[in-house]
């Protein structure tokens, strides 16, 4: 994707200038910071707000004038930010929402009439060359691997009502929901134009020509997943794998993802919808 966002069209015209208001951008779980302060240099005249249960440490002096960020969770009451926003944009956040469904109707109120909402988010599996999920299987059966153990592992313990990892512990999250977000949209009168886009990024530059911005995203993205490989340990201990298997599993999903074998590809889901003219209500529609 050659943007910030998805569903470009949507997004011009939700950010049309209007001298009687000013446009606002809501980023939900801003996490760096980056996307929020650079749609705020690509709309000087909007202002871009950055949520998040921790602010981004970024000097104030590198900050946009026109960005903020401020410490909220999204599970709580938006009421405050009601029709303050043309956009708003969440990714990556599923380990953190506990009931995706409410959430995607409370940002209704925060948006105004004709305004954008942009999903995006990864699933916890990984996919062939013919992008089909790699087999979850027992090691030891054919089309095993390691790099695809550790993502179920994470999966397993991540959708549990209740876990001992602290990053999901009573948080009610819900790994899927990135699969459900066009049928949640479609339901929910509050929006309309509703679109998906699934996106393949290969880990590791191993397809064939590759041009050099594909080629350093794929290496980009195989080094933070190995960097961050050690992290899974307790995810894995936790879904009932003894230290002796996390720590040789681990140790063969670092080598597979340098020898890029099996090579895969990590899926992005992009959503996105408009919103409509109706009142919004408190009352959430059933999909």
């Amino acid at each position: 994707m050659d943007s910030l966002y998805a569903a470009p069209e949507l997004v011009e015209r939700a950010m049309r200038s209007r001298p009687d208001v000013v446009s606002g951008i809501l980023d939900v779980g801003t996490g760096s910071g980056c996307w929020a302060m650079d749609m705020a240099r690509e709309f000087p005249h909007a202002e871009v707000v950055g949520i998040d249960l921790v602010p981004p440490n970024f000097p104030q002096e590198d900050i946009p004038s026109n960005c903020r960020f401020e410490v909220d969770d999204v599970n709580l009451d938006l009421s405050h930010y009601a029709k303050s926003f043309n956009v708003v944009h969440m990714r990556s956040v599923a380990m953190g929402v506990t009931n995706f469904q409410d959430l995607l109707h409370r940002l209704a109120q925060t948006l105004r009439a004709d305004g954008a909402i942009l999903l995006a988010g990864g699933d916890y599996h990984f996919y062939g060359e013919d992008l089909a999920p790699l087999p979850v299987v027992k090691e030891g059966e054919p089309g095993w691997s390691a790099s695809q153990a550790l993502l179920s592992a994470i999966h397993t313990v991540g959708n549990r009502p209740s876990s001992g990892i602290p990053i999901f512990r009573n948080r009610g999250g819900d790994l899927d929901a990135a699969q459900a977000w066009v049928k949640y949209l479609t339901a929910n009168p509050m929006y309309t134009n509703v679109g998906m886009q699934d996106i393949y990024v290969p880990l590791g530059p191993w397809m064939p020509q590759l041009d050099a911005r594909c080629t350093q995203i794929s290496e980009l993205l195989r080094s933070d997943v190995i960097q961050g490989l050690q992290s899974y340990k307790g995810i894995v201990i936790e879904s009932g794998a003894p230290e002796s298997t996390a720590t040789r599993w681990l140790t063969m999903a670092e080598k597979e993802m340098k020898d890029m074998r099996p090579k895969v590809f990590v899926k992005w889901r992009y959503t996105w919808a408009t919103r409509t003219r109706l009142r919004w209500t408190t009352e959430i529609p059933t999909a």
